[in-house]
């Protein structure tokens, strides 16, 4: 599946025109960094530390299109598979709807990946040139790369839907939700490492902080990716509420209970809530189905049919007055056997068929004599 996937986006223009346009607005952008003498040093350098002031033009055109433009790509992806009916004869091979949406992102991810590693070359020449710092480089590639994870989940959740209300819509619900949720998970790593970066607990405390935001990143792929595996659910059970329907009100309410959950623990509590949302987002979309110790039932398969040319008896519903027995035989003609206590005195019959007949004669005949007598 990921191949198939890799195969088709490296030929499609949304990946051919952003490789070629980064290419030049990367030289451009680190001309204008040796032309102006940019620095692009932060004193606190992280993942999702990203200061206007301290960001070099560089980074700016990496992060616009390798981690919005590319991954909005996947606004395009599903309705391959859903208008199409392409998902249904792939469930019905052994891939399941996980591995199908996996699939998408894994290539969409992939793509702004290898597009960014495509600037290493810049980045080199930047440190040998300009004296930049390799924590700085470091973090910001790290920041495009979980950008570019999240928003390629999401524009993948967004494009299972089937307008472009309804897309935009929750396009806006899922991105809002990783931004003020995801920053409030954040909450308790960032206070820690503020607080720590001068004392000897400082390495804890960024170590802790990066961990809060890989578990956000990690966190909110799920979530996006949940969203669109429940679109390709061919069927809901009366009993069930719509998997997507209940994966989005999850996602919308997110920021509010990650944030009480940091109001009731000073911030250090707060990714805690990010991980059971995530739980309960998992199995919000998980059919029923019988447990494994159960004993599946055998199967309701009529017999085969008999060989041509074979007799065999058959019941029949029995008549009031007799009880014969129908047997039929290769050309299905029912024939009769009477009982053995039946049977028929044909002899008496026809000698009282006879006696009858030799009177009605003689009766003829005496009448015809008689009539002969009187005409004489």
């Amino acid at each position: 599946m990921q191949v198939k996937e890799l195969r088709q986006s490296l030929r499609r223009a949304s990946f051919v025109y952003p490789f070629i346009c980064i290419h030049l607005f990367a030289i451009a952008a680190v001309f204008f960094e040796f032309k102006f003498s940019i620095k692009t040093s932060s004193p606190m350098p992280g993942v999702f530390i990203w200061n206007p002031e301290q960001i070099g033009p560089f980074w700016w055109v990496a992060m616009s299109i390798c981690g919005i433009i590319m991954p909005l790509a996947g606004l395009f992806l599903m309705p391959q598979e859903i208008e199409e009916g392409n998902h249904e004869m792939l469930l019905l091979t052994t891939i399941n709807r996980w591995q199908i949406v996996f699939g998408k992102f894994l290539t969409l991810w992939l793509l702004s990946l290898l597009t960014l590693t495509s600037l290493l070359p810049y980045i080199i020449i930047r440190y040998f040139i300009g004296g930049i710092e390799w924590f700085n480089e470091i973090a910001n590639t790290g920041t495009v790369i979980s950008i570019a994870a999240i928003l390629s989940a999401i524009s993948i959740a967004a494009s299972g839907f089937p307008t472009l209300p309804k897309k935009l819509g929750i396009f806006c619900v899922m991105l809002f939700s990783a931004v003020g949720g995801g920053g409030m998970s954040m909450l308790g790593g960032g206070i820690w490492m503020n607080m720590a970066k001068a004392s000897k607990w400082a390495p804890v405390a960024i170590s802790f902080y990066h961990a809060c935001a890989f578990i956000v990143v990690v966190s909110y792929v799920i979530l996006g990716l949940l969203v669109a595996r429940s679109r390709l659910r061919l069927a809901v059970m009366n009993f069930e509420i719509k998997p997507s329907s209940l994966l989005v009100i999850i996602i919308g309410l997110a920021p509010f209970i990650v944030g009480m959950c940091a109001a009731f623990t000073c911030g250090f509590g707060s990714i805690l809530g990010t991980v059971l949302l995530t739980f309960l987002a998992w199995n919000s979309d998980r059919t029923p189905k019988a447990p494994k110790w159960m004993v599946a039932p055998q199967p309701n398969i009529p017999p085969p049919l008999p060989p041509s040319g074979t007799q065999f008896t058959a019941p029949m519903t029995t008549l009031s007055d007799t009880s014969f027995t129908p047997t039929y035989d290769q050309q299905s003609t029912p024939t009769y056997d009477p009982p053995s206590d039946f049977s028929i005195d044909a002899s008496s019959d026809f000698s009282s068929n006879s006696s009858n007949d030799s009177s009605s004669s003689s009766s003829s005949d005496s009448s015809g004599s008689s009539s002969s007598d009187s005409s004489s």
